[in-house]
């Protein structure tokens, strides 16, 4: 299995290496970071990931899900975690694999450190099950 390939966006410098440091921990992997949905899109145009975090709200209220549109239309298997200080259920239904809330108690960037494998692991296994013509779409 190749180096895990992350990117990482957050308009917050300080919030933004925080995610930086847990991806890399967490990974091992190459991380990439932008701090717009432009540089994020752009990034994904030019590169694989198999990662992205992403805050929900950039520059506009849902500027995550542009870049979760992105990711996910350049390659369906990339798993895309929302980091929010906001509710944000329905990200899930809009391509999402799950999202963190920054306001829920506890700590979110240890709940964030404990779904990136699980993110990873759904992507290596719907990649396998796709090579394996065992998966459609989904």
């Amino acid at each position: 299995m190749s180096e895990v390939q992350t990117l990482v966006v957050d308009d917050e410098p300080g919030l933004l290496e925080q995610l930086k440091f847990v991806a890399s921990e967490t990974t091992g992997g190459q991380i990439s970071t932008a701090k717009s949905a432009a540089d994020a899109i752009r990034l994904i145009d030019e590169n694989d990931f198999d990662l992205v975090i992403t805050d929900l709200r950039i520059e506009t209220n849902e500027a995550g899900l542009d870049v979760t549109r992105a990711a996910r239309k350049k390659d369906l298997w990339t798993q895309v975690i929302l980091v929010t200080a906001y509710a944000a259920p329905e990200t899930i239904a809009k391509g999402a694999y799950d999202y963190v809330s920054r306001t829920a108690p506890g700590n979110y960037l240890q709940r964030l450190q404990k779904l990136i494998p699980e993110a990873l692991e759904r992507r290596w296994r719907k990649q396998k099950e796709e090579a394996d013509g065992k998966v459609g779409t989904c």
